[in-house]
């Protein structure tokens, strides 16, 4: 059975530092060196290219929330899904009154990632994904306006980092985690998919992979979803998890 191991980063595979372990670096290194097919489905952008440069990928890895794909091997972005330019400045409107901590708007250009503020976004590039930063009590409101946008996909989580704040990615609409899963799947011919994550935004994950397991350092809602719970972030939970499934096929 050809099977693919999915994680998610914040949280998931990164520690509380944003930083990858050195030995889940060691782990997953030998276990794709032998064979296993190991990703990575993340909201980050272009910090993906630091974070991850130490691990070998051989699949492309999938970021900003299903919008894109980076390939490690070619150094390059591909199959990019951007919200188009007249939707974007709809959403500028109707969020013109919201008061956010930050408004980012990620961009990409001649394969390279930029980000800008609501005033001085590069009209001509595509936009990838809007990223707001807002207090938690303001959940329902900022859903309420979203709500009523077509066109649109978007995800409401808590910060990993931080207490009190949350994070909105706004996206094409029918555009996710799950959708571009579902490509990778179709494009490699897997057979079985088995995810992780630690956090809501992880869940569509979950609807579209065969095991689904929530890292225990993960929120409560995911890990009542999970298959079942593993070992934390900081102690190298789903490299752990990837060896300890696959002993038996290396005896």
């Amino acid at each position: 059975m050809k099977i693919l191991y999915v994680s998610d980063l914040d949280g998931t595979l990164l520690n509380m530092n944003q930083e990858l372990n050195l030995s889940t670096i060691e782990k997953l290194n030998n276990l794709i060196e032998k064979g296993i097919n190991f990703t990575i489905s993340t909201g980050r952008g272009d910090s993906i290219r630091t974070i991850l440069k130490d691990v070998n990928f051989k699949l492309p890895v999938m970021i900003l929330n299903g919008t894109l794909n980076y390939d490690f091997a070619k150094k390059e972005y591909v199959n990019a899904k951007p919200i188009p330019t007249e939707k974007v400045l709809e959403l500028m409107n109707k969020l013109g009154n919201f008061n956010t901590k930050t408004f980012e708007i990620q961009t990409i250009v001649d394969n390279k990632l930029s980000r800008f503020g609501i005033t001085n976004w590069n009209k001509s590039s595509k936009v990838l994904a809007i990223n707001l930063l807002f207090a938690e009590e303001r959940k329902e409101e900022l859903s309420n306006i979203l709500n009523k946008i077509q066109g649109i996909n978007f995800f409401i989580h808590r910060k990993v980092y931080s207490n009190g704040e949350c994070f909105c990615d706004i996206i094409l609409e029918n555009v996710s985690k799950a959708s571009r899963l579902k490509e990778l799947k179709k494009r490699y011919g897997f057979d079985k998919v088995i995810s992780f994550g630690d956090s809501e935004n992880d869940l569509p994950l979950a609807e579209v992979s065969d095991e689904f397991y929530a890292v225990d350092n993960g929120s409560e809602m995911v890990k009542e979803k999970a298959t079942a719970v593993i070992e934390s972030c900081y102690d190298d939970g789903v490299a752990n998890f990837i060896l300890k499934n696959n002993n038996t096929i290396w005896r």
